[in-house]
């Protein structure tokens, strides 16, 4: 099957089925709900259509878990399987660990199995959590679809679902504060301005390359930008460097934090040795994964609005 898109590129859309998947390996709803991503949109079928990269892709998981995918090629099984992660980390297995040594992820995880930790694009996760300070995720959703709507390329309809490109650095350098906020970004209209400037004076491709970088160069790196602070950084980290163990404290976690995983931090501020030190006792608990044991329990507390603490 081949689409013509809207700027004359013949695309072929292909298809095909991840056979074995069950919820406990992944949960594809909670998955793009958990916080991560924030432009896929469910569809009338109950399917969910997104982009990776500049790719098209369409979703459909079934209640055993199958997961029936379409994506543009070439290579679309290759890129589904890197953007879930599907070879990266046995959920299950690890789940089971975690279960074992704690019990109040044992609690998440009963409620919520399934949620993995994505590998999406690092431009687009940049820019997302720019825009993530004070606001949740429906608000999020809202500024990155306006962005996209404005300045995205298009990339046709997949299920009559249209679907943009996030749009490249140098396309945001062309917008300026005023215009930002105009799409609702607020105070954050500054930060992404700004990022999008210095990101051209960048060699190109230059936040891809500290997916080979450790954490801390990564992260020192990203620190850079006005307005990316520690959260901010290991949000990008985790969401689309491959630095598993980064521990993104948000209000929730440092909860979590003060209440179960380092209780000498109670009634401390969240200063940076603190901040430091609910990282620690999180990798201390749960490993080399520890990111994607807390986005678990960060689903459990911030979006099924269970009360955990």
């Amino acid at each position: 099957m081949a689409d013509v898109l809207p700027h004359g590129i013949i695309r072929s859309v292909e298809f095909g089925r991840v056979h074995g998947l069950r919820r406990e390996d992944l949960d594809l709803a909670a998955t793009l709900r958990s916080g991560q991503v924030f432009r896929w949109t469910q569809d009338s079928d109950g399917a969910w259509a997104g982009t990776i990269g500049t790719r098209r892709a369409r979703f459909l998981q079934e209640d055993d878990g199958s997961l029936f995918w379409e994506a543009d090629g070439p290579d679309g099984e290759r890129a589904i399987w890197e953007f879930l992660r599907l070879k990266d980390a046995d959920l299950p297995a690890l789940a089971e660990r975690w279960c074992a040594a704690d019990e109040h992820f044992a609690e998440a995880w009963a409620q919520q199995p399934g949620i993995r930790v994505l590998r999406q694009d690092p431009a687009e996760c940049f820019f997302s959590f720019l825009c993530a300070s004070v606001a949740p995720i429906r608000r999020i959703s809202s500024m990155l679809r306006a962005v996209a709507g404005a300045y995205g390329e298009p990339l046709g309809s997949l299920s009559n679902v249209p679907l943009k490109a996030f749009p490249a650095a140098a396309r945001l350098a062309e917008a300026d504060e005023e215009t930002l906020r105009g799409l609702g970004l607020g105070f954050r209209a500054r930060r992404v301005a700004e990022a999008a400037q210095a990101l051209i004076l960048l060699p190109e491709n230059w936040l891809w390359t500290l997916r080979d970088e450790p954490k801390s160069t990564a992260k020192r790196e990203l620190m850079r930008f006005f307005g990316v602070g520690e959260k901010i950084a290991d949000c990008v980290c985790l969401f689309s460097l491959d630095k598993d163990d980064a521990i993104p404290v948000d209000t929730h976690i440092w909860r979590m934090a003060c209440a179960w995983y380092a209780p000498d931090l109670a009634g401390r501020s969240l200063t940076p040795a603190a901040y430091a030190r609910v990282g620690d006792a999180f990798r201390d608990r749960f490993g080399p994964f520890a990111g994607w044991a807390q986005q678990t329990l960060f689903y459990r507390a911030a979006v099924s609005g269970a009360r955990m603490i």
